[in-house]
């Protein structure tokens, strides 16, 4: 979303709810609601806010409450301590140069802010892997689910960076089984010098968690290509 300019050390200050509501009563909308798909920080970002709104809590806490806490992921947060932060992942910029490890505030908490580390996404993805196990199998199902098939959408921008995209979940980009690739739910985030990207197979048992600190796009394509490959050759179908 277009802002006024943050100081060095705090540069998403100025994006509040404020600014999100006055943006969304002034821009219309680039196509009718089901007719296409725009990847969109900004939507995840209003999702949170939605979701803070009609539980009456942060959505920090939310997340805190129904998934880092139940799973013990002490190490995914969005204000880490003292001894976190002198374990944070230098991220650099498009020249190589290191770039400040800057907070994101209280509103871009949908599409970013949240730190982590390999071993709490381990965790995460046990819990996603966990196919035939009883606790959460609703949450599952529902997580895993495929909303929006790709077939007869226009337009289809922003989503096949890490892989194509065949439909959506809730959030997850679903990529369809071809030849001997299964199943695979991913997505794929960058922020502040680093890209990310985290895809598992359900149906395989396997998942893959990858970052590298440089924001370069040819080479976050490029792992994403690599993890996708890797999932199909470890677990063909």
């Amino acid at each position: 979303m277009p802002h006024d300019a943050g100081p060095a050390d705090d540069p998403f200050a100025p994006i509040t709810r404020e600014a999100f509501a006055a943006w969304l009563s002034k821009e219309p909308l680039l196509f009718a609601p089901g007719t296409g798909v725009l990847y969109s920080n900004f939507a995840f970002d209003v999702l949170s806010i939605a979701l803070s709104e009609a539980a009456k809590k942060p959505y920090p806490d939310l997340l805190a409450e129904h998934v880092t806490g139940p799973l013990g992921m002490t190490d995914t947060t969005f204000a880490p301590n003292e001894a976190q932060k002198g374990r944070l992942m230098q991220g650099h910029g498009f020249d190589g140069k290191a770039l400040p490890d800057v907070p994101t505030g209280s509103v871009i908490v949908g599409s970013g802010g949240l730190y982590s580390t390999p071993k709490d996404l381990l965790r995460w993805m046990q819990w996603h892997l966990d196919r035939l196990g009883k606790d959460g199998a609703e949450t599952r199902m529902l997580d895993h689910a495929a909303y929006l098939v790709r077939d007869g959408l226009n337009p289809v921008s922003g989503m096949d960076e890490s892989g194509q995209m065949d439909a959506m979940s809730l959030a997850w980009v679903v990529m369809m089984p071809e030849g001997d690739r299964p199943l695979i739910l991913q997505k794929a985030g960058g922020l502040q010098g680093t890209f990310s990207y985290i895809a598992f197979a359900p149906t395989r048992g396997i998942a893959v968690f990858v970052a590298i600190n440089k924001f370069d796009f040819a080479a976050a394509m490029g792992m994403a290509q690599a993890v996708n490959e890797m999932i199909a050759t470890l677990t063909p179908r």
